[in-house]
């Protein structure tokens, strides 16, 4: 900035370096004497060199002044001393009406003095000799610093050094005269550059990470540089080693004259704070994220609840005054459809919410796979006569072929893919191909299910498993659902490993294949698994059994289960009663609730078992609404033999008789 003034020797101040702290004084000067200008003023014998100015709007636009009419060691302390001459040369130079004079500070053969002035006739004025001379004693201090090349600024610098260390905070000054770059040594730190290295202004730019970075530090810089406007920015750099970081620069710029003449500011390693602060954004999206997921699925559970509680109290009402038969049947027929819908809707809130929290934990045992598939497709063959559809099946693997895995989520992707081509095809045919194939020494599980149905567009295809999300064909169905389907089956095939992929068209259909990894085995024992029928000669065998449950309609939901078969259950109401029942009477079958007042279900079968209050071939079967991996665990522990979700489904209450039966059938061969 040497260029600003003929040469040091004249001007022996570094005014370059030091306007900004000049600036300061003045400002602050105005501020505290309630004076709308002010100058700094160099003085030599032949004229007066305004080195500083604060609102300069009002400070005349001009840096040389004409000498003083009096000795510089005889100017008065403001207009109340001066004499005609001096509030003359005040009022022509300064448009000043009232103006108040520093102290005269030696610097060399020079001398340096601010001046304060108001320019406004109606302004008060107010003479502070105190306040001036601490506004004097701050320039005085200032001047020292700047021309202070003795061991004190010596120990300051030194200071500043290792300030500067200490808060990773480094500083740089760009001369724009001189085209000059000047890096502080813990700037060089932070670039991971040796400390010989001489900084250039065109390869500094490139320590910016190309793209964004780099162009918002040139753009600032530009800026800076045409309106003299500061900046803060928060950037990336890739240091000389190839380490990202980020960085906070604050930069300022000198003018002098309308022009940018020095850029300088601070330059500070961010790195841990900025990325704190990025992973706790993301963890509060995550959480935004889950609370209106939440909200979502209330929004959307609160609303297709109601069609199926609809179907079931209207229907159950109706048939309360029905005396027609064939009606009572029909309406019974929509109700018990209500509750699948119902019941249907609650596992997909409960699947979802289980995966999305990652507790979901596969059961994998060995099970038939041509058995669960004709189950699926028994079931789903009226579904589809119902809407005048054609259901195509080709199981391609032998009868006897066992495979190792979750055969309940096996069968749950199937019914969600096949329920979705039901509900969205209204002619023509859905198929349902199953195969076994090896690829690279690993069995996999082939599924497809193609439909002839309306198809999907490029909107619905691109959110298709997002949860909550349908596309507008979808919505328009009655009965639509909560959007969790097809979410669900994803997370499912993901969780086993495997792959799921789909092709539609629009008026033509849509097709889904998914590929599961499986395990091929010999066994031979799931054939009871999906084989839900009591034979004669079973039924033969007298078998006592206590339903407990805290809730009336409960029991007697579960006693009408066992009266199809014509077995008569005891009931107990809590956990204290079955224990007594159970001291009274020997119990082959106990199915008992988990959650009850006075005693619950875990607590009452360990009392049962430790005591032997059952018979050696019975069993104790968990029936709750309780169905996390928490509690199928402690009834396992508690000693119970199976785990029935609620609501009881018929055919596992079946399968629990035939394991019983048949254990005591074997027992009384024996």
């Amino acid at each position: 900035m040497s260029q600003q003034f003929d040469s040091k020797e004249q001007y022996p101040i570094s005014v370059s370096s030091t306007v900004l702290n000049f600036e300061k004084v003045l400002k602050s000067g105005c501020d505290i004497l309630s004076m709308q200008q002010g100058l700094l003023l160099h003085v030599t014998g032949e004229h007066i060199d305004v080195i500083a100015k604060a609102a300069a709007s009002l400070a005349p636009n001009k840096y040389l002044l004409p000498p003083f009419p009096v000795d510089i060691d005889s100017l008065p302390s403001s207009q109340l001393e001066s004499c005609a001459e001096v509030k003359l040369w005040a009022k022509q130079n300064l448009s000043a009406k009232d103006f108040i004079i520093g102290r005269i500070h030696r610097v060399g053969h020079y001398h340096v003095v601010l001046i304060l002035a108001n320019s406004i006739e109606d302004v008060d004025f107010s003479y502070d000799k105190g306040k001036l001379s601490l506004l004097d004693n701050w320039l005085e201090s200032v001047l020292q610093k700047e021309r202070g090349a003795d061991d004190n600024s010596l120990k300051h610098a030194e200071l500043f050094e290792k300030l500067q260390s200490v808060a990773n905070i480094g500083v740089w000054e760009v001369d724009i005269v001189e085209n000059a770059l000047f890096w502080s040594s813990q700037t060089r730190v932070i670039h991971e550059v040796p400390q010989n290295y001489a900084p250039e202004l065109g390869s500094a730019i490139e320590f910016y990470k190309e793209g964004a970075d780099r162009d918002e530090i040139t753009r600032l810089v530009n800026h800076a540089i045409e309106t003299g406007e500061p900046w803060s920015a928060t950037l990336q750099i890739i240091t000389a080693k190839g380490k990202p970081i980020w960085i906070e620069n604050h930069g300022m710029a000198e003018m002098f004259e309308g022009q940018c003449v020095r850029l300088f500011g601070t330059f500070q390693n961010v790195d841990k704070s900025v990325k704190l602060r990025l992973e706790l954004e993301a963890r509060q999206k995550e959480v935004e994220a889950a609370f209106n997921e939440r909200g979502n699925l209330l929004s959307r559970i609160s609303h297709e609840l109601r069609t199926p509680l609809n179907g079931i109290t209207g229907m159950l009402q109706a048939i309360k005054f029905e005396q027609r038969v064939n009606i009572r049947e029909r309406k019974t027929d929509l109700a018990l459809k209500s509750a699948d819908r119902l019941l249907m809707l609650i596992d997909d809130v409960l699947d979802y919410t289980e995966i999305s929290s990652g507790e979901l934990v596969l059961k994998k045992n060995d099970f038939c796979v041509r058995a669960m598939a004709e189950e699926l497709i028994d079931v789903f063959k009226p579904l589809c006569k119902e809407k005048g559809l054609r259901l195509f099946a080709v199981l391609s693997f032998p009868e006897n072929t066992y495979i190792n895995g979750d055969a309940n989520r096996i069968g749950q992707i199937i019914s969600k893919l096949l329920h979705n081509a039901i509900k969205f095809t209204s002619r023509g045919h859905i198929s349902i191909h199953l195969a076994l194939k090896e690829a690279f020494n690993v069995p996999n599980l082939l599924i497809s299910i193609e439909d002839t149905g309306e198809g999907m567009d490029g909107v619905t295809k691109a959110s298709l498993f997002t949860p909550f999300i349908q596309g507008e064909k979808q919505s328009a169905v009655k009965g639509s659902g909560t959007g969790l389907g097809l979410s669900i089956v994803k997370q499912l095939v993901e969780k086993m490993d495997g792959e799921i992929d789909f092709r539609s068209e629009m008026h033509v259909g849509t097709n889904f294949d998914i590929v599961l990894p499986v395990t091929l085995t010999d066994a031979k024992h799931g054939l009871l698994d999906h084989d839900d029928a009591l034979s004669s000669s079973l039924l033969t065998i007298p078998l006592s059994i206590l339903v407990v449950d805290d809730n009336d309609i409960n029991r007697i939901v579960l006693a009408s289960m066992l009266e199809k078969y014509n077995f008569i259950a005891d009931e107990a109401e809590d956990g204290e009663v079955a224990i007594q029942k159970a001291r009274e009477k020997d119990y082959d079958l106990i199915f008992m609730d988990c959650a009850m007042p006075v005693l619950d279900g875990v607590s009452a079968t360990k009392i049962i078992l430790e005591e032997g209050l059952i018979r050696s071939q019975g069993s104790i079967v968990a029936v709750t609404a309780n169905t996390s991996e928490e509690d199928r665990e402690a009834c396992k522990e508690a000693g119970m033999s199976a785990f029935l979700c609620k609501p009881v489904d018929q055919r596992n209450v079946t399968l629990e008789l035939k394991k019983v039966l048949l254990s005591k059938s074997f027992a009384i061969h024996q």
